[in-house]
């Protein structure tokens, strides 16, 4: 009886890990302004109570410091820059009247950088609140 839940556990951990594909999301809530962010192999995003304006403000200020900006396109919400060899894109995405979604992609040429990521977003964010 104990061999089919055996099969069972191994063929419910295969579907398990198909799904994930690489393409890991987990939704945390609580940081800052933030209701949650999300995860991706090169991706960190989250919604901010912010307006646009604002998220792309503190955008610019942050990637300025940390390293240099190539383009920035303010109505389609983006900033590209370079910070120590990572190529960056932060995107704001207005949901809402009150609501924005921040989102920062980091890649090395071919390579996700979702340390980089997830740090440009945080100080970002703690920009905000100052």
């Amino acid at each position: 009886m104990k061999y089919p839940v055996k099969i069972f556990h191994i063929l419910l951990a295969a579907i398990f890990c198909t799904c994930l594909n690489g393409c890991v999301f987990l939704v945390v809530g609580g940081v800052a302004a933030v209701g949650g962010y999300a995860v991706s192999p090169d991706t960190f995003e989250g919604v901010s109570s912010k307006g646009q304006e604002e998220l792309l403000a503190s955008a610019h200020k942050v990637i300025s410091i940390m390293g240099t900006i190539t383009d920035e396109r303010p109505k389609d919400g983006e900033i590209v820059g370079k910070i120590n060899g990572v190529h960056v894109t932060v995107e704001v995405i207005q949901l809402n009247l009150t609501t924005s979604k921040l989102r920062v992609k980091a890649r090395e040429a071919i390579f996700p950088r979702v340390a980089v990521a997830q740090q440009v977003y945080t100080k970002i964010m703690n920009q905000l609140e100052q």
